[in-house]
């Protein structure tokens, strides 16, 4: 697979060409600003259902996220910290890379193999796991449940 992902003609590749060439940064903020967005999550995962034919309700269950606050992050008034994300990621059945690109969406740290607790996650979701399997794992591990760090969620 390609490093960058094609947006139109703004490519991630090229933005990073025009950045390094440009004698002007505030012009080549104004130029690129369109190609620069990121897109709200609340969208993405709008979309990522229905590529796979789930409901937002059946993602939120298979998560194991409390259903308001579910809605509350499909819906867009609230903004899902990395470990909400985690857990949508198994609800949507998400691959690795996949997962990758909604945290990178949402503005969060990826995944990174060296960390235990992000090894572990990862594997459960190459494999294919259900987020119950991988909190197993992870409480056997003596590590961090997945949801089990964020209790003040930010509001958009």
């Amino acid at each position: 697979m390609a490093a960058s992902r094609s947006d139109g003609d703004h490519s991630t590749r090229e933005i990073e060409r025009r950045l390094y060439a440009a004698s002007d940064f505030s012009l080549f903020l104004e130029e690129n600003a369109e190609g620069m967005r990121t897109p709200q999550v609340c969208y993405l995962l709008a979309e990522l259902c229905r590529k796979r034919g789930l409901k937002p309700v059946e993602v939120i269950r298979r998560a194991g996220l409390d259903r308001t606050y579910g809605h509350q992050l499909f819906n867009g008034t609230r903004k899902p910290s990395r470990d909400k994300l985690i857990q949508l990621a198994f609800g949507l059945g998400l691959s690795v890379e996949e997962t990758q690109a909604l945290m990178k969406t949402a503005q969060k740290s990826t995944l990174y193999p060296k960390i235990m607790r992000d090894a572990v996650i990862m594997r459960c979701l190459h494999d294919g796991k259900p987020i119950d399997d991988a909190q197993a794992i992870l409480i056997e591990l003596g590590l961090t449940p997945i949801g089990g760090g964020d209790r003040n969620e930010s509001r958009s």
